[in-house]
């Protein structure tokens, strides 16, 4: 008599993971793009500080596409960890995020993070 069967959201398969939506990581790649241009704008900022905000937006736009509790493992996974990244130089993480670095030549050999004293 009973003859209904639970369905829960997860077994539907109309569901699209947004992780691998093409239309939808184009979309937020051109509205992050345009956020990033805002930011790097900001009056009062030197060079070192213009690139270390663009690497952190860069950061945290790939950590964002990446499933919730898995960001800083696949993160570490895919490019390396947070603690070798603070030890790099500014150049070294540009080319591992593979940004544009023209700009910011005069600050490619400074230190990523700055590390206490």
């Amino acid at each position: 008599m009973n003859d209904k069967v639970a369905v829960s959201a997860k077994d539907f398969s109309g569901v699209v993971n947004l992780g691998k939506s093409k239309r939808l990581a184009g979309i937020r790649a051109s509205t992050q793009k345009v956020e990033q241009r805002k930011e790097i704008k900001k009056i009062g900022l030197t060079v070192l500080e213009q690139a270390r905000e663009l690497i952190d937006q860069s950061i945290k736009a790939i950590k964002n596409s990446y499933p919730e509790g898995k960001k800083n493992s696949l993160f570490s996974l895919r490019y390396v960890s947070e603690k070798k990244l603070s030890e790099m130089t500014v150049g070294e993480v540009f080319k591992l995020l593979k940004l544009e670095d023209k700009k910011f030549k005069k600050v490619l050999s400074d230190d990523y993070k700055e590390h206490p004293l």
